[in-house]
């Protein structure tokens, strides 16, 4: 540890108690500004809202029961609520008769959010044009790094994204055809 003249002041301080001594009294003096001190939870930082939507609060916005199963964290992430009142509202709608159709909008809403991955992820191969790169560690003894260069020729790349359009396609028009009826 080093040296500091306050642990030598303290030490001296503790030589003189222990041997009943009263020790060397200080006078600290402090600054005023005038201003009220800030306290520690005032401050708000830039994330604090972003962070604030992003955790799970304690109690449900909608029943106020506390939120404390694993399962009220996955629903109030998707529904903004707890378990319980996901079931709650799931046992209303079967209980109206609406349930049927609610199961029918979810599962094409689920299609539909599939089928713009789909073309999420065509648009992405597309434009890296069929060709992809990798980088391997090699080597036991003296390590490197070895690069692989794979392509698929432009002939095969544009017959399969054609392909996988028109199964896009095909699949976009049978979910219309569902939603229809």
């Amino acid at each position: 540890m080093g040296y500091s003249k306050e642990s030598e002041r303290q030490n001296d301080v503790l030589k003189d108690l222990l041997a009943g001594r009263e020790p060397e009294k200080r006078i600290v003096v402090g600054y005023n500004s005038g201003k009220e001190p800030e306290k520690h939870g005032d401050k708000i930082d830039k994330l604090s809202d972003i962070m604030k939507e992003a955790r799970m609060p304690w109690f449900c916005p909608e029943c106020k029961k506390t939120m404390k199963k694993k399962l009220d964290n996955k629903f109030w992430r998707i529904k903004g609520h707890c378990f319980d009142c996901q079931v709650e509202m799931e046992n209303k709608l079967r209980v109206q008769g609406k349930w049927e159709e609610y199961e029918k909008n979810k599962i094409l809403e689920n299609k539909k959010a599939y089928l713009k991955d789909l073309k999420q992820s065509i648009d992405e191969f597309e434009a890296k044009g069929g060709k992809e790169v990798f980088f391997n560690e090699v080597g036991v003894d003296r390590v490197g790094v070895e690069k692989e260069e794979w392509s698929m020729g432009e002939d095969n790349f544009d017959k399969l994204v054609k392909e996988a359009r028109e199964y896009i396609v095909e699949l976009e028009t049978e979910l219309e055809d569902e939603n229809v009826q």
